[in-house]
């Protein structure tokens, strides 16, 4: 639908285009996960999850009620669309896996051995038993980011745009800038001189999650709620944590 999205009127007097307002948070979510990664050795995980709450919180405090409905909610959910997103999530997080394994072996230019030594930044992780570790770290990833990211993204930032794009490019749009924010995760890191680029397996990974990206706006559109963009955001986490714990993970926290 080719209609603004919508803004409360504080907002709104403030950024005639909602486009200005979405790449401005995008610039300082990020800059607050950049921060949980790369800025500080002892709150590595908090500015990380801050980041995802604080996006639950954009359409309530930034949209009109009509602006909520505009990025899925209040919609009818369709149970057919979130079995397929939560498969199609899934799927996308093992072909994630196994390209990975393929092309890295569990090297640390494998996306998700990234992932996994992010995990074990708190050394107090290896204390605990293989189980409760992943239970620990699974259950906010199959909450805060699914439903933080999938508001921001496949909600506010795509329509955003739906008033001078088509819904594609409004969703290409979207996945660029999701992508972008992953790197983070892998392909740009701290090393012994500085922040330090991983230039081919950062540059695939920036591919799979652009093109992971527009599988959630796939299933957001066909389910017509917000809601069956984060299952399958969900799924992929997930299968994800599931690898890490379960087969990438270099030192394995307790398995008692």
């Amino acid at each position: 639908m080719k209609e603004p999205l919508e803004l409360s009127r504080p907002w709104r007097r403030l950024f005639p285009s909602p486009l200005v307002l979405v790449l401005l948070l995008f610039v300082a979510l990020t800059a607050l996960r950049a921060y949980g990664y790369f800025g500080s050795d002892i709150l590595h995980g908090p500015p990380i999850m801050l980041g995802f709450v604080l996006m639950w919180f954009v359409p309530l405090v930034f949209l009109t009620r009509y602006g909520r409905k505009q990025i899925g909610f209040g919609r009818k959910l369709s149970w057919k669309w979130n079995a397929i997103g939560i498969l199609l999530g899934a799927a996308a997080a093992g072909f994630c896996y196994l390209l990975g394994l393929l092309l890295y072996g569990k090297s640390d230019q494998n996306w998700f051995v990234s992932v996994a030594y992010a995990f074990q930044t708190d050394e107090r992780i290896a204390l605990l038993p293989r189980h409760i570790a992943y239970i620990a770290f699974t259950v906010p990833a199959i909450v805060a980011s699914p439903v933080g990211e999938e508001i921001f993204f496949r909600g506010v930032t795509e329509q955003a745009n739906r008033d001078r794009m088509s819904p594609r490019a409004a969703a290409c749009f979207a996945a660029a800038l999701f992508a972008l924010a992953h790197l983070i995760h892998h392909g740009i890191y701290r090393g012994f001189e500085g922040i330090e680029v991983m230039p081919v397996s950062g540059a695939i990974w920036f591919v799979l999650m652009f093109a992971t990206s527009l599988v959630f706006s796939f299933v957001r559109q066909k389910g017509s709620s917000i809601w069956t963009a984060i299952f399958a955001h969900a799924a992929f986490n997930l299968v994800m944590n599931t690898t890490i714990f379960y087969s990438l993970m270099v030192t394995h926290p307790q398995t008692s």
